[in-house]
């Protein structure tokens, strides 16, 4: 379609049809022509496109629809469902599913797409579109285009002649697909959609002595979205927190995420671990922020469990969170308050026990919710306990002597089969003498809950204590062949640890999971904490701690380099594998092994998208190479990762480079030609990330060197494809093209991946040759090269090539003045860039929405945003930021920002001369001529002393783009000073090596401009 089309009054009053939708009749099929022609379908008979224009505003749309199943929406049923191509849209329950499955969109997107298919044929404008999806809030149209982008993308637009959205220029977004509607004869069950939304651990559908409290928080969550579960250890925190959530389903639509904190042992691992997951790459040094952009316009419930042992770490992120997304609901649990901002305090009581010489029964016993529990898992396991009235009293005399506290009376109900209700009050007494002697003089109340796991660690046998304490040094689940490799011993052989694993899960001191890809075992954290101290105690601590670093070294190395696939298999063993790195650098540790350790766990690392977490690891295992006499493989493996991840998170420095430079020398040194080529590409990456270009260009060509002497035809292309990139950057066109050309002519040049950088050389090399294109002069073909391009890289469905793609792809269309047809690609960027913490490709994308934004005569917030980024990336030693400063110093000059268009493009000038960014040299010197003629009192003469020395630069490194772009404004120049002739000599010779783009705004400016200086050959300009 074209994006210049405009809907008016006059053609809406002729014609029901809308002339926008008149328009696409060849696109459309009849019946959609026929739905959009008779609009009462979808949208009230009182309001159409006219009445928008003439000033009439749309109906509101009730906002309580969303929570009633009665209420009509413009005219129609809340439980209507609107179908189109594969999608049913259920607008009662916000839910849209394609072939039956669910599609997750965003609570500002589905909002979006229902007004649009409401009013399906008629042209929504933006404005409406703000309204309803941000109705409280104040936003630009950039965040309604992302939203919108995100949309197109969840719904296919645009592949396989699927068409559901079109841009109307200057007015809005229309809904073209052809839509029908049905009514839901009732509401369909939220399970079939929330099982998609959440991870939330089962529950029990029955819970005891916590409806009201499970009821109380909800209503808190709801209000005032902070809430604090307090309570001491084995009170039930968590299983509340996790009935809460799963309460809450239908209210967050299903977005309810739980995350367990018990398990990290470093607190600066928390966002990380945060990060992850919500399915976020932690890709950021600012990994807090990153989660706080992710979730800024998502209504989504956060349970953070248990929080005591990391709280300063978890108060921080979550009061960030709280402030920074305000659509985000927090519930935490933590053994104290986090005393941050926002936060509402519940402290969770005991369970009701009976009072003493309450004269119970068996009936009235069960009146008071700790019996009720005690009664439940007594009996859970089929055991033979039956609550009497002969037993009542002496259960809840237990319960009572177990101050109500879940877990305790759990454990304790485990053993009433074996013991007998009336032995094991006797036992309990006795085993508390010296803890109510305690209490009395005020010893914290997590004492009962310690005692209580004491008795019930005693009650367990020799073989089972020993057993239960070496299964202590597991972090999370862990597998039967791994317990049996790390608890065995001379006394303790594989059969007893056979026979003592399902005794142990029976007893309810070890769970068992067998949804995993094979049987997982796990402790409780607070039994596995109780068992660490006995195991500390021991003579055998220091031994298990190095067993269980010993067996997943092995477990990780045993994989090696195989595929994902093996690494998925080990995933949820991620916590065991951190585990066993801290223990190996901490005081008590084994650094040789935590080294290696530190080496293979990189690939999963890599795979989790842990790359902060994975930094931290191989740092602390660099700084202990020297004392552990490390060797080779390990150094190279470990600085190649921190230089890849330092490039990946967005820290540009010479620390990443030294990294990288070193592994390459070790890698040159043990003779490994696949490493030096993949640690050359992320070095050279690195290097064009800088600023140094020069540097670049030699490592390319040692790569060169080493591709050849390997005799690998592909690896050789692969590096002609950095050379001549590195040229490009350089200004060395000519030896850029040659390069280019050389690489395309090898038929496998395929994308790799190296150390978890994606690196697409098919994809770098065509829009390496589209820029080529459009500098040597051929903007027809450079176009179409681009074009082609970015459909194939889309295709490939990788977020990290797409995004390199699409920016490296922009300044075609930048150059060509067409980024109304590219501003939806930069949309993209920017919502890829953002999902995968990409910072410093976000940064770049944001720039260049700024100048799309620019072009469009949005200057206010275009030159807002473009501002920004430049400054974040020139804090960041962005290397071509340089660039970016000419429509910089442009649109400052545009706005009468004289002096600092000036001091901005002067300083690029500089900066590009300093690192021989070459490239846009041309560019920056006739954008500085323009500020200088636009500038109050115009300083003439150094304008064109600008140009001429832009015109020369541009002829001689054969960039005829440059050289049209300097000639026009030199011509204006002499042409306003009355010297036509000789803007005619200069210009029309240019003008005349072309032989295509005759379309494009340059050249048609170009042929005006002549044809106003009086040229012999201005009629056939015109034609053109």
């Amino acid at each position: 379609m074209s994006t210049g089309a405009k809907v008016t009054h006059e053609s809406c009053a002729s014609d029901p049809l809308p002339r926008y939708c008149r328009m696409l009749r060849l696109r459309l099929p009849l019946r959609s022509q026929a739905l959009v022609r008779s609009q009462a379908l979808v949208a009230p008979k009182s309001w159409n496109v006219t009445s928008r224009l003439s000033g009439r505003d749309p109906p509101k749309m009730d906002s309580r629809w969303r929570s009633s199943n009665t209420t009509t929406i413009a005219g129609h049923s809340a439980q209507d469902i609107f179908v189109f191509g594969p999608f049913r849209l259920h607008a009662a329950q916000r839910r849209i599913e394609r072939d039956g499955s669910p599609i997750q969109l965003s609570d500002r997107a589905f909002d979006i797409l229902l007004t649009l298919v409401l009013q399906a044929g008629t042209v929504v404008s933006k404005s409406d579109l703000m309204a309803k999806a941000w109705p409280d809030a104040s936003v630009d149209e950039g965040s309604l285009r992302v939203h919108v982008a995100a949309l197109r993308k969840a719904l296919g637009d645009g592949n396989a002649g699927a068409k559901y959205l079109s841009t109307v220029s200057g007015q809005g977004y229309c809904f073209v697909g052809p839509v029908s509607r049905t009514e839901s004869a009732e509401p369909a069950p939220v399970k079939s959609t929330l099982a998609h939304g959440h991870n939330l651990p089962a529950h029990s559908r029955r819970m005891t002595g916590r409806e009201q409290a499970i009821g109380d928080i909800s209503e808190k969550l709801k209000t005032q979205r902070f809430v604090t579960i307090v309570g001491p250890g084995g009170i039930g925190k968590t299983t509340v927190a996790v009935s809460t959530g799963h309460a809450l389903l239908a209210e967050f639509a299903g977005q309810v995420h739980f995350l367990s904190l018990g398990e990290i042992g470093d607190a600066a691992l928390v966002p990380s671990i945060a990060a992850s997951a919500l399915g976020l790459p932690a890709q950021s040094n600012d990994l807090s922020g990153s989660l706080a952009a992710f979730l800024r316009d998502r209504r989504m419930l956060l349970i953070l469990d248990c929080c005591e042992h990391v709280i300063e770490t978890a108060a921080a992120l979550a009061e960030r969170l709280y402030k920074e997304a305000p659509e985000l609901h927090i519930l935490a649990t933590s053994r104290e308050l986090l005393r941050v901002e926002g936060e509402h305090l519940h402290r969770l009581p005991p369970l009701t026990s009976p009072p003493e010489d309450a004269g119970l029964t068996a009936a009235n016993a069960l009146a008071y919710p700790a019996v009720e529990l005690f009664v439940e898992r007594a009996t859970a396991g089929g055991g033979e306990f039956e609550l009497t009235d002969a037993n009542a009293s002496d259960v809840g005399n237990l319960c009572r002597r177990l101050d109500g506290i879940p877990l305790a009376i759990e454990l304790t109900a485990g053993h009433v089969c074996t013991y007998g209700v009336k032995s094991m009050l006797e036992l309990l007494d006795k085993h508390f003498n010296l803890l109510w002697e305690g209490r009395r003089t005020a010893l914290p109340r997590h004492r009962t809950l310690r005692a209580t796991i004491e008795w019930s660690y005693n009650l367990l046998s020799e073989p089972e204590r020993v057993i239960l304490s070496r299964l202590s040094v597991f972090v999370g689940n862990f597998t039967l062949e791994a317990a049996r490799s790390i608890a065995a011993s001379e006394e303790t052989d594989d059969d007893a640890i056979m026979a003592t694993l399902p005794s142990l899960v029976a007893k309810s001191m070890l769970a068992l999971n067998t949804g995993a890809p094979s049987t997982r075992y796990r402790l409780l954290d607070t039994t596995r904490a109780y068992a660490q101290e006995k195991l500390a105690a021991g003579a055998d601590g220091r031994m298990m701690s190095q067993r269980h670093a010993s067996y997943f070294l092995g477990l990780l190395e045993s994989i090696g380099g195989e595929t994902d696939q093996h690494l998925s298999t080990i995933a949820d063993q991620v916590a065991n594998i951190r585990g066993a790195l801290t223990w190996c650098f901490s005081d008590q540790g084994d650094r040789r092994t935590g080294v290696a350790l530190a080496a293979a766990s990189i690939p999963l690392f890599f795979k989790l998208s842990l790359l902060a977490e994975c930094q931290l690891w191989v740092m602390r295992a660099i700084e202990a190479l020297d004392e552990t006499a490390g060797n080779v493989r390990q150094d190279l493996a470990l600085h190649a990762a921190l230089g890849s991840a330092r490039l990946l998170t967005g820290q540009i420095d010479d620390f990443g480079v030294a990294c990288l430079n070193r592994a390459l020398g070790l890698a040159e040194k043990t003779g490994d030609v696949p490493s030096q080529i993949g640690l050359i590409d992320r070095l050279h990456l690195l290097q064009l990330f800088a600023g140094n270009f020069d540097d670049s260009l030699k490592t390319a060509k040692r790569g060169e060197v080493v591709a050849i002497a390997s005799e690998d035809p592909a690896a050789v292309a692969r590096m002609r494809v950095s050379l001549s990139i590195s040229c490009h950057y350089l200004g060395d066109v000519a030896a850029s093209r040659s390069y280019i050309e050389a690489a395309l002519s090898h038929p496998s040049l395929e994308a790799k991946i190296h150390g978890g950088l994606p690196l697409d050389y098919t994809g770098r090399a065509h829009i390496t040759l589209a820029r080529i294109l459009w500098l040597q002069g051929y903007p027809d073909q450079a176009t179409e090269t681009a074009r082609r391009t970015i459909s194939h890289v889309i295709t490939m469905n990788h977020p990290i090539m797409l995004c390199r793609a699409l920016l490296s792809a922009f300044d075609v269309f930048y150059w060509n003045e067409e980024l109304e047809n590219y501003e939806e690609h930069i949309d993209r960027i920017v919502v890829e860039t953002r999902r995968h913490s990409l910072l410093t490709l976000q940064i770049v994308g944001e720039a260049m929405k700024g100048i799309a934004l620019l072009a469009r005569g949005e200057a206010g917030l275009g030159l807002a945003m473009l501002k920004d980024s430049v400054e974040k990336l020139q804090s960041q030693r962005f290397g071509a930021v340089a660039g970016l400063c000419v429509p910089l110093a442009a649109a400052l000059a545009a706005t009468d920002h004289d002096n600092e268009a000036l001091d901005t493009i002067d300083r690029a000038i500089a900066q590009a001369r300093h690192c021989n960014f070459m490239m846009e040299m041309p560019d920056m010197m006739r954008a500085r001529a323009e500020v200088l003629m636009r500038k109050r009192n115009p300083d003439f003469p150094q304008a064109e002393r600008s140009l001429k020395q832009s015109l020369e630069l541009a002829r001689c490194q054969g960039t005829l783009g440059y050289e049209l772009r300097t000639a026009i404004s030199l011509a204006r120049l002499w042409l306003r000073q009355g010297r036509r002739e000789e803007a005619l000599d200069m210009l029309a010779p240019i003008h005349g090596r072309f032989t295509e783009g005759f379309h494009t705004r340059g050249l048609r400016a170009a042929g005006e401009l002549l044809a106003e200086l009086g040229s012999p050959r201005s009629g056939s300009f015109a034609a053109h």
